[in-house]
């Protein structure tokens, strides 16, 4: 099969990748068109992309390959490096949400002219480069370099405009390819929640960082950690997004290593090549900072929370400069839920309308301009059909996630006949003052949990077999109950079983009858019909005592010693 022409796609980091996935299908099913990848080297962090193009099945071409072979078209959503040397039409795209943050830095000296002066300079926040829409990063040798500056918003035109005029000529402003397949994806939302784990009766909660010391996790790298200990782990699933540079900068493994607890504490962790459009869609709270992601969510109507915003990085009126002149600030010290309620009460009233107009002048119509913009530069006719607009699909969204094998607890009877069962992860701390800190509470530690010294405070193990029930009360002092399956084993009061084998069934009858107990009732009163209550969910259970007597190794019950947190 022989191509008629051959576009390069020059992918500097792995976030490129995700960006020119979104740019990429305008070309589906053209079998004149072959795409052949690169990577410049150019960036502050290129580890990743070897990888992923590799696991994409991508034709791959050396940098110093492709700058010495004719392409009809090049594509780059970064504007680092010498682009200058490729030998084809370049067209040029932001990747994020449109252009909107001013330059960390400046282009080597010899890859740039300097901006003439001015005789009336603007204020300092004004006057300063954006990133992508400056002379610096669009002007070489006194000639503008892109045969295509593709912009999203007319916003974006009029900066390029007070830039570098001489560059109006190559500008194209072709919408947002991300803005619309969210858009088409929205139909898929429960779908996308139940791949993290949630449901209707569940608030899913993002949170969102970019990387360098300002984002969310520079300035504040416990959040994550205080929101899975204080959110009830039966009703919230919480999320992490994580720019590519944090987690190929440090290496994916030591990002595990970090997140340690947190994941050990239910935290859904979305990979770095794709998935994050998806968790974004699922969530019903998102916290973020001023990477593109939160912009996002926001025109996407998700309640979102800044806990990092640096103003003096963003563009004025730019998108994201109205994100941060709209959007609440996250009170690190408060209370978690009183905020997110508020929040979702001022997603809902539009308070981010003025962020979604910004961020696309073409809503819905981003690959069809896109698509005639690199078929001119291509000197190709467009295909007859119109362009593809794929929403994100479901099986990309792979959160890595663990078991949650410890858990704070709290258990109370409502009626003779009803329980409510609220669990908190145990392996993260919530701050003082916050729950479960402020009330009554007993630890639930699976027998196999790697920390001894939950295991030590745990009221309650769950074990493999009933056996194994005797062996436990005699080491750990502390607990008072034990589960094996179907069997709830107190130390001094008998077996009960419940006809229900899942582990969250058995955990939360053991709750159960430990408040029962607690609260001075008779296990010989212990109903013998009840209704668990678990977050969202009612299960009924027949509760029945066999004739199992409770076998203590010594024969003789120790004192039953409050609960206390792990040291």
């Amino acid at each position: 099969m022989a191509a008629e022409r051959s576009v390069l796609a020059v992918a500097h980091t792995v976030t490129a990748l995700n960006r020119l996935a979104d740019i990429i299908p305008v070309f589906d099913s053209d079998q004149r068109v072959q795409i052949v990848y690169t990577c410049p080297q150019a960036s502050a962090v290129t580890n990743g992309v070897e990888e992923h193009l590799a696991t994409m099945g991508a034709l791959v071409m050396p940098w110093e390959q492709a700058i010495m072979t004719e392409f009809d078209l090049a594509l780059s959503v970064h504007n680092s490096g010498n682009l200058h040397d490729i030998n084809a039409p370049l067209a040029v795209l932001s990747h994020g949400i449109g252009y909107t943050k001013h330059s960390p830095r400046n282009p080597k000296p010899e890859t740039r002219n300097p901006k003439p002066e001015t005789r009336n300079p603007k204020p300092e926040t004004r006057n300063r480069s954006v990133y992508g829409l400056s002379r610096e990063w669009l002007v070489r040798d006194g000639a503008v370099v892109p045969s295509a500056v593709v912009l999203s918003h007319d916003e974006q035109y009029a900066r390029l405009a007070d830039a570098v005029p001489e560059a109006l000529g190559s500008a194209v402003v072709a919408g947002d390819p991300c803005f619309d397949r969210m858009a088409v994806s929205e139909p898929l939302r429960r779908d996308y929640r139940s791949a993290l784990g949630g449901n209707d009766d569940t608030t899913v909660v993002v949170v969102s960082s970019t990387w360098g010391p300002d984002s969310l996790l520079g300035r504040n790298p416990n959040l994550i950690a205080h929101l899975l200990a204080e959110l009830p782990g039966d009703r919230h699933v919480v999320a992490a997004v994580l720019h590519p540079n944090t987690w190929f900068a440090h290496g994916p493994a030591q990002i595990r290593v970090w997140l340690g607890d947190c994941l050990r504490a239910g935290l859904r962790l979305i990979p770095p090549a794709e998935g994050w459009q998806q968790a974004v869609l699922a969530a019903d709270v998102v916290i973020g900072d001023f990477g593109a992601v939160t912009g996002y969510a926001a025109c996407a109507g998700r309640a979102t929370l800044l806990a990092s915003f640096p103003e003096n990085q963003i563009a004025e009126g730019s998108a994201m400069g109205e994100l941060g002149r709209t959007a609440s600030r996250l009170d690190p010290a408060a209370a978690f839920l009183p905020q997110f309620g508020t929040a979702l009460a001022d997603a809902a009233a539009g308070q981010f309308t003025k962020v979604r107009e910004l961020t696309t002048s073409l809503p819905g119509s981003s690959a069809a301009a896109l698509r005639k913009a690199f078929y001119g530069l291509l000197e190709l006719p467009e295909p007859l059909r119109a362009p593809l607009v794929p929403p994100y699909p479901t099986d990309a969204l792979l959160p890595e996630r663990m078991p949650v094998t410890a858990w704070w607890v709290t258990a109370r009877w409502h009626s003779e006949h009803e329980a409510e069962v609220t669990r908190w992860p145990a392996d993260v701390d919530a701050r003082d003052e916050q729950p479960p800190n402020t009330i009554d509470r007993h630890l639930v530690v699976e027998q196999t949990h790697p920390r001894r010294d939950l295991h030590g405070n745990a009221t309650v193990v769950v074990a493999g077999h009933l056996r194994e029930a005797a062996e436990i009360f005699a080491a750990r002092p502390a607990c008072r109950l034990v589960v094996t399956g179907e069997e709830v084993v107190h130390r001094d009061k008998g077996v009960v079983t419940h006809g229900l084998s899942d582990v969250d069934t058995s955990v939360a009858c053991a709750s159960a009858l430990y408040a029962w107990i607690s609260a001075g009732r008779t296990w010989e009163a212990l109903p013998g019909n009840a209704v668990l209550r678990i977050g969202g969910r009612r299960i009924e259970v027949v509760l029945s005592r066999p004739h199992l007597p409770p076998q203590p190794a010594s024969g003789v019950c120790p004192p039953h010693p409050s609960p206390r947190p792990p040291a």
